[in-house]
């Protein structure tokens, strides 16, 4: 009786009387995290070559997610990437429609969005794209080619973590001369918030929403990490990987706090929530 008692719990995978191993516990498989999903936009000099050092910077730091690179498919087209809002936007949908797929099927995974320069732009339009009940958890914007003033609420209403902003005061050949001749992302012929900062009570005048969004200025202190103050400065390995990556990690929590401050060379200062900054705040240097 008791043989055909062990047959039949080893038949149908059950412990088998008797046959524990003393003081060993039955142990249960720990969840494991889901690596979630990165979406990383280049400039509209396009193609993953351009961004290929930041997304190597972002493994190395630890980031483990899923990385996407946005194809604009029109190679050479930097005028043609920048002037085409239209089709810009008919682009940010498509993506919009994969990030929400993407949440269906993985609910509890961490979506970001990485955007330089162009690629800001449609970070922000991906966004502004998903539906309703789709969010995000971080949208960083690396001196994006985006008016100051731009509305940031439909954005903000889908993202959970933080809106971070990196801007420098003296990138002004391409965000201050070039985007006042050629027009934005969004065809304002302006500075832009690449350069300046977002003026926060008009981009968002909601202090809920405002909440969520964090500026970050250049400082003489990135120098260090490679990041000179120039615009091609924005894609380099170790700027990307002391103060962009650690927004990305596993651990970086929904309130925008990077997982590891000590990898940042120093805590970059944010400007005051009311207030443009066309000069970087007191504490912070320009060129």
């Amino acid at each position: 009786m008791r043989v055909g008692r062990w047959i039949m719990c080893a038949a149908l995978g059950l412990p088998i009387p008797g046959c524990q191993v003393p003081g060993r516990r039955s142990e249960v498989e720990p969840v494991r995290e889901e690596p979630g999903l990165l979406w990383v936009f280049p400039g509209v000099e396009g193609g993953e070559h351009s961004v290929a050092r930041a997304c190597r910077a972002f493994r190395d730091a630890g980031v483990t997610a899923d990385i996407e690179i946005h194809d604009w498919d029109r190679p050479f087209g930097l005028l043609v990437n920048l002037m085409s809002y239209e089709r810009n936007r008919r682009d940010a949908a498509g993506v919009a429609e994969r990030i929400a797929a993407y949440r269906a099927q993985h609910p509890a995974a961490p979506i970001d969005l990485v955007g330089y320069s162009g690629g800001g732009g449609v970070a922000l339009m991906v966004t502004e794209a998903l539906p309703d009940d789709v969010h995000v958890r971080h949208v960083l914007m690396v001196q994006p080619a985006v008016s100051p003033d731009y509305d940031l609420s439909t954005a903000l209403a889908h993202i959970d973590g933080k809106l971070v902003l990196f801007y420098c005061p003296s990138d002004w050949l391409i965000l201050g001369w070039g985007t006042r001749l050629f027009g934005t992302m969004d065809r304002r012929k302006v500075a832009s918030a690449g350069k300046t900062g977002f003026d926060l009570p008009k981009a968002a005048p909601d202090p809920t929403q405002r909440a969520h969004l964090e500026q970050v200025c250049w400082t003489a202190d990135m120098r260090a990490t490679g990041h000179r103050g120039k615009h091609r400065n924005i894609l380099g390995y170790r700027w990307n990987k002391a103060y962009v990556a650690p927004y990305l990690t596993p651990r970086a929590d929904q309130s925008g706090n990077p997982a590891d401050s000590s990898t940042m060379q120093s805590p970059p200062p944010v400007t005051s929530a009311n207030h443009r900054a066309s000069k970087c705040p007191p504490g912070s240097a320009g060129i």
